[in-house]
């Protein structure tokens, strides 16, 4: 698969980098971490990503390509396999289409190139994997990128699908001198009003029967606190994490430019990916997430997610 995957990076002159809408820290890292060890060992070739921005972009601003460009380009989607996920139809004008990604779902795109491992902890870890097996030069922005996005997407290795090489990796991103004060400062320190927007979040949480934590962000909360739909969503979502009592946990944040419902589910051990998948999302199996059409599919999912933990504790 890595010669593969050479072969087509070497054959075109022209290369895009896309990923899902609304990043996180991993489909940041996976996105810039190719893109920079790509643009430091092919200087010739022209290189570009694409997409939405948020406020944890860490690294630049995105290029505006036109479809001459995506006529003659081969385009590497990271940390996605799904259109649904993308920000923009623009893979379909690509020449060549390439997909890298550690979800659960299957792919629609039709890649003529997928790598999928559904046992990496994160894109970015495929990523690296990638640049080491085929010598490609790692700039140390690069490591920033896919350090910060194996970071984001372990919980600062805590998951469970942080295994051996992950840490392996990890170590020879640390080899090129990166600064993790520095990372962990920018991705983790945060103001007190932050600090006082969860404590109140903690107020309004709701417990299922069978121990399903969750809470519904509705649009004063949003703007009491003036946060932003998608960080709401990303950035409260692991708020009941490790509390004993709550095996699973979900957050449901009222999209103000979409008039849906953002869905994140979050699970300690119990497996919950197949009730995003049942109402048309999809991720891991204990961290993954979905769009309603309606707040009142929010106790159907509950409803679903009480089950597993019932069935889960006996």
């Amino acid at each position: 698969m890595f010669k593969q995957i050479d072969q087509a990076i070497q054959k075109h002159d022209s290369i895009v980098i896309s990923r899902h809408k609304a990043p996180d820290y991993d489909a940041y890292g996976a996105q810039f971490g190719l893109f920079y060890a790509l643009k430091e060992s092919f200087p010739r070739k022209n290189i570009y990503v694409i997409g939405d921005t948020n406020s944890l972009n860490r690294f630049r601003d995105f290029d505006n390509i036109d479809q001459t460009i995506l006529n003659q380009s081969l385009m590497i989607i990271v940390d996605t396999a799904v259109e649904q996920m993308l920000f923009d139809q623009s893979f379909q004008h690509a020449k060549m289409l390439m997909v890298i990604d550690h979800h659960q779902n299957d792919s629609d795109l039709n890649p003529a190139i997928y790598y999928k491992d559904t046992e990496a902890s994160s894109a970015s870890e495929l990523i690296a994997r990638i640049i080491i097996n085929n010598r490609y030069l790692l700039p140390q922005i690069a490591a920033k990128a896919l350090y910060m996005g194996i970071v984001g997407d372990t919980g600062r290795f805590l998951f469970s699908s942080v295994k051996p090489e992950t840490f392996q990796i990890a170590a020879k991103l640390l080899a090129t001198g990166i600064d993790l004060n520095e990372i962990y400062n920018s991705m983790y320190v945060e103001t007190l009003q932050a600090k006082k927007m969860k404590a109140d979040y903690l107020k309004e949480v709701v417990i299922s029967q069978h121990g399903v934590g969750y809470r519904f962000i509705d649009r004063d909360f949003l703007s009491l606190h003036q946060i932003d739909s998608f960080t709401a969503s990303r950035s409260l979502a692991n708020q009941l994490s490790g509390i004993k009592e709550i095996p699973i946990w979900a957050n449901f944040t009222d999209d103000v430019a979409s008039g849906r419902i953002l869905c994140e589910l979050r699970s300690r051990e119990i497996p919950i990916v197949g009730v995003a998948k049942k109402y048309g999302g999809g991720g891991h199996l204990n961290a993954c997430g979905c769009t309603l059409a309606q707040k009142e599919a929010i106790q159907d999912i509950i409803k679903d997610l009480d089950h597993l933990a019932e069935v889960h504790h006996g």
